[in-house]
């Protein structure tokens, strides 16, 4: 009996997967097209956490939700694009006020991983691309959840698709080639420090674990970027929280926690060497809308 490929979950949810190939086959494969859907979210609507061993790309439509992933938690509206990469573990919530909807593309492959992670080092905030026309990437996925049947053909049409999509995103990045090719060991480390650093790093086992000399590794990262590994991790982490102070009402002490620290005190007063100002006066000072930051 043929498996469906179409699920019609409810009115404000579809999602089309490709069944015709197992995941062995389509792991193997250079790019290959898992699943694509749409959803209108009721308002406080969440999913997961959950891991997934694909990549995962969602385009926020309208509304507004917030991503958690590995700790890490981004705010996202209308025009914002956020990736799952595979092997990360992931939650996210529609708003209370204002739920988004999204359409996603889900992919696999030997090569999904270095398209994946081009992509993230092309935007800011690695986990998230802003300023998207995120309706024209709706009008494509629509067209695979209008294909019909589960065949080869569907297949290649689903595949021609997706290879549609990570087109657009890459121009809309505007993907540097040549900076692509010069990637150097400080380049893979930053990139850690900015996917993993709400966790416990100890820079003499990361530069173990990318086959050089602390000494080495902090010369040739502090030469790149201006600071030594240990002190960009640390202005990295405290980067953070003042987004999370602005953007969120979380305690202080869940602030530090998501951000790897164990001690809120040591936390706080790291925060107010930084800025001379206390992780809870930063954000009566600096949250958009409090009387301290009107100026009117």
């Amino acid at each position: 009996m043929e498996k469906p490929n179409l699920f019609v979950y409810n009115k404000t949810m579809k999602e089309y997967k490709e069944t015709q190939h197992s995941l062995i086959y389509k792991s193997n494969s250079d790019l290959s097209f898992y699943s694509a859907g749409y959803e209108d979210c009721l308002p406080g609507y969440h999913y997961g956490p959950k891991y997934r061993s694909y990549d995962l790309i969602h385009f926020v439509l309208k509304g507004k939700g917030k991503l958690h992933i590995n700790e890490h938690i981004f705010h996202l509206s209308t025009g914002d694009a956020f990736i799952i990469p595979a092997g990360k573990v992931s939650y996210y919530e529609a708003s209370t006020d204002d739920p988004w909807s999204y359409a996603w593309i889900g992919y696999l492959g030997i090569s999904s991983q270095t398209y994946t992670y081009q992509l993230m080092t092309s935007s800011e905030d690695i986990y998230i691309i802003h300023q998207l026309d995120t309706k024209k990437y709706k009008e494509v996925i629509s067209q695979i959840l209008g294909l019909q049947g589960n065949t080869t053909s569907q297949y290649f049409k689903a595949n021609s698709l997706l290879l549609n999509i990570i087109g657009m995103l890459f121009e809309d990045v505007s993907f540097n080639e040549r900076s692509w090719r010069k990637v150097s060991v400080a380049d893979e480390v930053k990139f850690y420090l900015d996917t993993n650093y709400s966790e416990k790093i100890v820079i003499k086992d990361l530069a173990k674990s990318f086959g050089v000399h602390p000494n080495y590794l902090s010369r040739i990262f502090s030469e790149k970027f201006g600071y030594s590994p240990k002190h960009y991790l640390l202005k990295l982490k405290l980067k953070k929280a003042c987004r999370l102070l602005m953007t969120t009402g979380l305690p202080v002490s869940v602030i530090a926690g998501s951000l790897g620290f164990e001690d809120q005190l040591a936390f706080s007063k790291l925060f107010k060497k930084e800025f001379s100002l206390s992780p809870t006066e930063y954000r009566k000072y600096n949250r958009p809308g409090s009387l301290a930051n009107d100026k009117s």
